[in-house]
C-alpha cells in the first residue's frame, strides 16, 4: 500500500481531503493537477514582491523582507574573521521583526575558503538558538540558515526556488524570504534567511518531530548499502538501520509500503522544472534530507536550493553564466549529468506508468506556477533593489544586478525559456 507524509495544511477541512485523495491513490493525468495540491490564493496571501506566500509562521517572519541584527563580542568577531572554517559557534544575540534572543549561536558555513579568498567577509551563516539555552527560540524557531548569495547577481533564484515549493501545499519544504542583515550594527547586506530543517520545521511542515531525521551530503545516491554520507538529525536510528531498509527496498522493487512515493514524485519534478543540478538528481547526489515518520515512511525533503534557473557551476563572481543546455532538458529523463541508473531513488518509480503520468501532472504543476512569476520580477526587484545598492559587500557589479532582469543568457531569459520549453513538451 502507498503511504505519504501527512502535512500540516490551512484548514482541517482541507487537510482531510488531502488524506482521503492519498489514501485513494487518485491516479493523475499528464494535463491535470489535483486542485488541493496548490494553495488557494484567497486563503494565503503573496510575500515579497508578490511572489512566495505568507503563512504566519514564527510571528510571520518569512512573510516579508527581514531585518535580522545580531550582536557579538569582539572575541566571537575575531573568531568569525579569523577562524571561519573552523565550525565553532560564538555566543551572540538576535533581532529579528521584534523578536529577540539572548545567548543563541552563530557560526560561518557553506563555502568559507572562497569567501575569503574574495575578502569580503561575506560568510553564510547558521543561527541556533537553542544550543546553550534548552528549547530557547526565536518566535518557535529552533534554526535559521542565512546564505549569502554568493553565486546569484539577480539575488533572487534561490528565493524563487523556495517561492515556487511554498505554492504545494502537499511537498514538505522549508521557508525563506530575504533578510537585510546587521552585525553589530554594520550593514552585511542582502541575505536569503532560510528555515533550518530541524525540530520546529518538522512540527510545522510535517505535524510531528519524533521521527528519524537523516541529512544526506555528497554521495548519497543509493547505489549500495554505505550509508557513511547520511547523518542523523534527530531520533535515535543511530546506525542508520532506516535509510539501509529504503536501499534494500529499492533494491527489491517493494519500496511501495515504505517510501512516501509522493514526495519524491514531487520531489523529482520540482528539481526537473527548475534545474537543480546540486541535488540527488545531479552528480553529486546531495542537498535533500530524509525523514522518516513513526509508521516507517520514508518522505524527501528539498535542501540548498542556489544552483537553480541555469546557474553554471563553474563560475563565480564577476565570472558568470548560463548554461543554456539545460533550457531543453528532457522532462521525462529529469537528470543532471548522470543517468537513471545512478538515480535508483527516482528511476525505480518513473519505470511505473502510474507514477511517470503522476510525475508528469507535478511538472506542469509547478512549471505553470513558475511561468506566473515571471511577470512579477520587477516588481520584486524594485522591493530588493535598494538593500542591493546598499549592499557593499555584494559578489557582483551592477550592471550584472540589472541585466538579470532583462531577456538574453540571463535569469529572465532562462525562466522564460525553460517554461516555454516544458510547455511545448507537455503538449
Amino acid at each position: 500500500m502507498r503511504k505519504s507524509l501527512h502535512i500540516t495544511i490551512i484548514s482541517v477541512i482541507l487537510a482531510a481531503s488531502v488524506l482521503f485523495l492519498a489514501s485513494c491513490g487518485v491516479d493523475l493525468g499528464i494535463g491535470t493537477a489535483p486542485s488541493d495540491t496548490q494553495r488557494d490564493p484567497s486563503d494565503m496571501q503573496p510575500g515579497p514582491g508578490g511572489i512566495g506566500l505568507k503563512d504566519g509562521a514564527y510571528n510571520g517572519l518569512f512573510d516579508k523582507t527581514a531585518e535580522i541584527r545580531i550582536t557579538i563580542d569582539d572575541a566571537g568577531m575575531a573568531t568569525i574573521r579569523d577562524h571561519a572554517d573552523a565550525e565553532m559557534y560564538c555566543e551572540c544575540s538576535v533581532k529579528a521583526n521584534g523578536g529577540q534572543t539572548v545567548g543563541a549561536a552563530i557560526k560561518p558555513r557553506g563555502n568559507i575558503s572562497y569567501v575569503t579568498s574574495v575578502g569580503n567577509g561575506r560568510y553564510s551563516f547558521k543561527l541556533k538558538f537553542d544550543k546553550y539555552t534548552k528549547d530557547q527560540t526565536l518566535d518557535g524557531l529552533d534554526v535559521l540558515y542565512l546564505n549569502n548569495i554568493s553565486y546569484d547577481p539577480s539575488y533572487i533564484r534561490e528565493y524563487l526556488a523556495y517561492s515556487l515549493l511554498s505554492t504545494d501545499a502537499r511537498f514538505a519544504a522549508p521557508l525563506a524570504t530575504f533578510a537585510k542583515l546587521y552585525l553589530n550594527d554594520e550593514y552585511y547586506g542582502l541575505y536569503l534567511a532560510v528555515e533550518g530543517v530541524d525540530d520546529s520545521f518538522l512540527k510545522r511542515a510535517c505535524g510531528e518531530n519524533e521521527g528519524g531525521l537523516y541529512k544526506a551530503d555528497k554521495g548519497s545516491s543509493f547505489l549500495s548499502d554505505d550509508t557513511s554520507s547520511f547523518t542523523l538529525e534527530n531520533g535515535d536510528d543511530e546506525n542508520l538501520v532506516n535509510v539501509r531498509k529504503l536501499y534494500e527496498a529499492l533494491g527489491s522493487g517493494e519500496f511501495e509500503d515504505m517510501l512516501d512515493v509522493d514526495s519524491v514524485l514531487r520531489y523529482a519534478a520540482f528539481m526537473c522544472v527548475v534545474c537543480g543540478t546540486e541535488s540527488y538528481l545531479g552528480p553529486k547526489a546531495e542537498n535533500y534530507y530524509l525523514y522518516c515518520q513513526n509508521d516507517g515512511t520514508m518522505s524527501i525533503i528539498p535542501w540548498d536550493l542556489k544552483m537553480t534557473f541555469g546557474v553554471n557551476s563553474e563560475y563565480r563572481k564577476t565570472s558568470y553564466s548560463i548554461d543554456g543546455d539545460l533550457i531543453e532538458k528532457p522532462v521525462s529523463e529529469p537528470y543532471f549529468g548522470v543517468t537513471a541508473e545512478d538515480r535508483p531513488l527516482v528511476s525505480k518509480l518513473l519505470e511505473k506508468t502510474e507514477y511517470k503520468t503522476e510525475y508528469l501532472s507535478y511538472v506542469k504543476q509547478y512549471n505553470d506556477e513558475l511561468a506566473k512569476m515571471l511577470p512579477k520580477l520587477a516588481s520584486l526587484k524594485a522591493e530588493i533593489d535598494e538593500a542591493v545598492s546598499a549592499d557593499e559587500k555584494r559578489f557582483y557589479d551592477d550592471e550584472t544586478y540589472q541585466a538579470e532582469y532583462t531577456d538574453g543568457d540571463t535569469l529572465y531569459g532562462f525562466i522564460k525559456a525553460r517554461c516555454e520549453f516544458i510547455g511545448s513538451s507537455l503538449g
